[in-house]
């Protein structure tokens, strides 16, 4: 009686998790009649229909508690979304093809109201990012781009790109705390688990429930809370990573070869810069073998696409898993949350420098191993 009871019980977990329907009436102008318009749960379509005369209906079945979607369109190749965050609701949307992705009006649901207020506050920087890309654009065209110091003014750890993205990020930082005791402001957390400053981990975890403290998540802001991103002279954290035949090592392997530097770059086989800075970190990890150890530690959607990856290591070249990488205690307390990331260490372990992206990548390597 006691598994049939617990069979029950499994059950009606299941039916609980996905008790619920959303139906939403889209009302879109700009686009023409035929376009599909779906609903996502990440990769997952859970419900499509053709555009009839600027109006579709969707009808999915969701979770009871709020989540987040996105509802997503091609037309001539070129994507539209939005992201919404609701529950089993019957919602409207209204928008131009101008709106998406950050001006499209939500209305019926009461858990999106609050994101929209994000969305609100973060509208006008939003556009600064966009004329931002329109004059990269044209530097790109008219081949200004090929100049280094252009790239380092523009996206540079320092650059006019750096400085929005940070702004946008300090803007999520100020509005999850203030909406922390709403369902939208509490699923922020998962993605704010790094780049920021002791002080906001400290008063985030300040701020929840002693249930909440309990959870995966308030244990990880615990973590952050003692964190900070790596300075220079400090030493690095070690961790387990896999090689390419999936064998576990320690980070720290690569630091008792005795060569003057160790490069760990921190990548993602799903980044385009971690793998437009793949042929440059090579090109200096051959070229540099008799004092330069090389470790690129890559974060993977699972083992098999990382393995594609692990083939091209070399004798100098390492190329590692760190399996759910983003996900683990290590990954918070590096404080890092841009691939790519590289950090250069003496022999020691002692970190010498530290920078993100490609614009740099062959200067900074440039200046440490040629002087």
């Amino acid at each position: 009686m006691k598994i049939i009871a617990l069979i029950v019980l499994l059950l009606t977990a299941v039916v609980k998790a996905f008790a619920g329907e959303i139906k939403i009436t889209a009302n879109l102008t700009g686009f023409s009649d035929n376009t599909v318009v779906y609903l996502l749960n990440g990769q997952t379509p859970l419900a499509y229909q053709t555009l009839s005369q600027g109006t579709v209906e969707l009808k999915a079945e969701v979770a009871e508690t709020p989540q987040n979607y996105v509802m997503y369109i091609v037309e001539n190749n070129q994507p539209y979304y939005t992201a919404l965050f609701v529950a089993d609701e019957t919602i409207e949307i209204t928008a131009s093809k101008e709106d998406f992705p950050y001006q499209v009006k939500v209305s019926g649901s009461e858990y999106h109201k609050i994101k929209a207020l994000l969305d609100e506050k973060q509208l006008p920087v939003h556009k600064k990012n966009q004329a931002l890309r329109q004059e990269v654009l044209a530097l790109q065209q008219s081949g200004e781009w090929d100049k280094p110091e252009v790239q380092e003014k523009y996206i540079g750890d320092n650059g006019i790109g750096s400085k929005i993205t940070e702004e946008l990020k300090q803007n999520e930082r100020d509005f999850l705390l203030e909406y922390l005791d709403t369902p939208f402001g509490f699923s922020m957390l998962e993605y704010n688990k790094t780049g920021a400053d002791k002080e906001f981990y400290q008063a985030v975890y300040a701020k929840l429930t002693p249930e909440q403290k309990q959870s995966k998540i308030g244990q990880q802001y615990f973590v952050a809370s003692k964190s900070k991103q790596l300075e220079k002279d400090d030493t690095f954290i070690d961790f387990t990573v896999l090689n390419k035949e999936l064998k576990e090592q320690r980070l720290s392997e690569y630091f008792t070869k005795n060569k003057e530097y160790v490069l760990v770059d921190l990548s993602s086989v799903s980044c385009p810069s971690s793998n437009q800075a793949f042929p440059i970190t090579k090109s200096f990890a051959d070229q540099y073998t008799d004092k330069l150890e090389v470790v690129s530690v890559l974060q993977s959607p699972d083992a098999a696409t990382y393995q594609q990856f692990g083939a091209l290591s070399t004798e100098n070249w390492a190329l590692v898993y760190a399996e759910d990488f983003t996900n683990t205690d290590t990954y918070i307390q590096y404080q890092e949350n841009a691939t790519p990331t590289f950090l250069l260490f003496n022999k020691n372990g002692k970190l010498i420098d530290r920078w993100t992206g490609t614009s740099t990548h062959q200067q900074k390597m440039e200046q440490h191993l040629t002087e």
